[in-house]
């Protein structure tokens, strides 16, 4: 057993050592594996010690693999279970994923594809490995597994350390906001205040007196002085969401304030200092609005210093279960008396599946509707919303060899479900891609060698394809 460090750990429990061994070895040198050869060794070992998945198999002398997992849930509700079995029947998964396994793997299995469900399972346990060893929270507040985001967390910070004006692209519902306070935090004005306002909700004849304030007397209703949010904001930073919808003329205003660093209250005659950092935001297309006119050209040219452009969910899908599942432990928490410890599979394939044009905001609204209405501890895909679950039934029914899921049993429409919804979803990227396998990897927001395993894992057969097209 290696020294703990900071790795996390995997407890692998089989009564055959040639399993032990490979594994150790598949999982390599970035994870803590224990081992145990039978289930009583496996409970003594998680009594004293700490792991994030447990990888365990079914059919043991003594204690087996589903005695192990009960006596996991009660020891450490927060490992991952994952069962193995070359006894693999629609009920054993069905009543190993009813004790809260996270997934089972039928003997024999490619070892790559057994370190690829340990790799996922720790990603939701704890720390997301891959080939970076990432941590699952990119910036304050975000988790995230997928390349594309943990470059964006580097870049996040490197900005925050700036003092460049910065504005952040991206479409409704990608976390804008939350990026702003991440560059806020990440600086050194993070101990001032941080103000939002929202550009497109304040009506425009209000938006220039809220930023801007105003004297005593300046119209109707100005009964005293008051500074507006620049002035607020100095010395810490305001974020200017939906920039794009400011009204010309007030653009003028705000691309003085950043030449000049004043601000002026209506109805006032001289110029006060301000010493603020800004950060704006719109899922608008700036640059084909200053093309139209329809934003001021010098504007732009002061916003676009330090650009961060957020990627919307369909593009990072490696994340959506991770945050899917974080969003289910803040709300479950919500729902007293009731225990939603998970998705299934097949839900999880669904929420995959779907391309979230409402991003993440709309992900965390899906979750919180199937928190209410599901009447399981795991979800199923019967509780998503309409369109989520709707994409999921199309590609279930129209699979190759899929049948009708609504005319089998549970179990068996659970397993045949989460096997086609793979193979339709693969299929149909790398149809959208012409046969492009690198193409298709990058829109399925993985690695290019992981989206080969998911090839070989759900039988889409690589051979038709190469990197650069169809053979």
């Amino acid at each position: 057993m290696s020294a703990h460090g900071e790795r996390p750990g995997v407890l692998v429990v089989d009564d055959k050592r040639n399993m032990l061994s490979l594994m150790s070895k598949v999982l390599g040198d970035g994870v803590r594996v224990l081992t145990a050869e039978s289930g009583e060794e496996a409970v003594r070992l998680l009594e004293r010690e700490a792991v994030q998945v447990v990888l365990c198999d079914l059919k043991m002398e003594g204690l087996g693999g589903l005695d192990v997992l009960v006596a996991c849930k009660r020891l450490r509700p927060q490992p991952e279970f994952i069962l193995m079995t070359a006894y693999a029947t629609v009920g054993t998964a069905v009543e190993a994923l009813r004790l809260g396994a996270y997934d089972y793997l039928t003997k024999p299995f490619d070892p790559q594809d057994a370190r690829a469900i340990v790799m996922r399972a720790l990603g939701r346990a704890g720390p997301a490995l891959g080939d970076g060893a990432h941590s699952s929270e990119v910036l304050p507040g975000m988790l995230a597994r997928s390349r594309v985001m943990h470059e964006l967390g580097d870049l996040v910070r490197q900005v925050a350390n700036s003092a460049a004006t910065t504005l952040i692209l991206g479409e409704t519902g990608t976390g804008k906001e939350r990026v702003a306070r991440a560059v806020h935090e990440l600086g050194p004005r993070a101990s001032q205040r941080f103000i939002a306002v929202n550009c497109a909700a304040i009506p425009a004849e209000l938006l220039e007196s809220e930023l801007f304030g105003y004297t005593r007397g300046a119209f109707t209703g100005a009964a005293r002085d008051r500074a507006g949010l620049f002035e607020e904001s100095s010395g810490g930073s305001i974020f200017l969401d939906e920039i794009g919808d400011m009204r010309p003329s007030l653009q003028a205003k705000l691309t003085r304030v950043l030449e000049e660093r004043t601000v002026r209250r209506i109805g006032d005659s001289h110029e006060r200092a301000v010493d603020m950092r800004i950060v704006a935001a719109t899922h608008r297309d700036l640059e084909s609005m200053v093309h139209n006119e329809a934003f001021r050209e010098d504007l732009w040219y002061r916003l676009n210093v330090a650009v961060i452009r957020l990627p919307p969910l369909r593009a990072r899908r490696d994340d959506i279960e991770l945050l899917a599942v974080g969003f289910l432990r803040e709300l479950a928490a919500s729902l007293p008396g009731r225990r939603v410890l998970g998705f299934s599979p097949t839900a999880l394939s669904a929420m995959e599946a779907y391309d979230w044009p409402g991003n993440v905001r709309q992900l965390r609204a899906a979750v919180e509707r199937a928190c209410v209405v599901s009447h399981d501890e795991r979800i199923q895909v019967g509780d998503l919303p309409p369109e989520v679950r709707g994409e999921a039934r199309a590609q279930g029914t129209t699979s190759k060899g899929a049948g009708a899921l609504g005319t089998l049993p549970w179990g068996e429409a659970m397993e045949r479900g989460r096997r086609d919804l793979g193979r339709a979803y693969l299929q149909e990227v790398l149809e959208r891609h012409d046969g492009n396998v690198a193409a298709a990897a990058e829109h399925a927001g993985v690695e290019r060698e992981s989206f080969y395993r998911l090839l070989r894992r759900y039988e889409v057969e690589p051979g038709r394809f190469r990197d650069g097209g169809p053979m």
